[in-house]
């Protein structure tokens, strides 16, 4: 067992996105990687997919997130379940928070194919 502190936190930000590695491999976590987020109004994420499947729950705000052709409104309370291969993109239209699971070694890439190297999973 490990505690990762608050204090410890990193935070990435990448247009809009605002975002903080808390269990990942370097923190000891073995299985499971999770994220601490906040999305600003109006931000997007890029359109990505993930080799594995992605849970993302809303702590505050409201948006959107397409998932393929499908489109699927957000607000705080609610969680999306990503399935592992589908291009996906979520759209801030409040100032929003979330925590975003998924196992680790899930490969994100655009839809071109190009891998992302996120620095929040390190």
């Amino acid at each position: 067992m490990s505690v990762f502190r608050k204090e410890q936190n990193q935070v990435h930000s990448m247009v809009g996105n605002h975002i903080a590695g808390v269990a990942t491999p370097t923190s000891g976590a073995r299985q499971v990687e999770v994220w601490h987020g906040r999305m600003d109004a109006d931000a997007a994420t890029p359109p990505h997919r993930h080799t594995t499947e992605e849970v993302v729950v809303f702590l505050k705000g409201s948006g959107r997130a397409t998932v393929g052709e499908r489109e699927v409104r957000y607000q705080a309370g609610d969680t999306l379940i990503l399935p592992a291969g589908e291009v996906h993109q979520i759209f801030a239209e409040t100032d929003s928070e979330f925590v975003g699971a998924m196992p680790i070694g899930g490969v994100v890439t655009l839809p071109d194919g190009t891998v992302m190297d996120l620095p929040w999973r390190k």
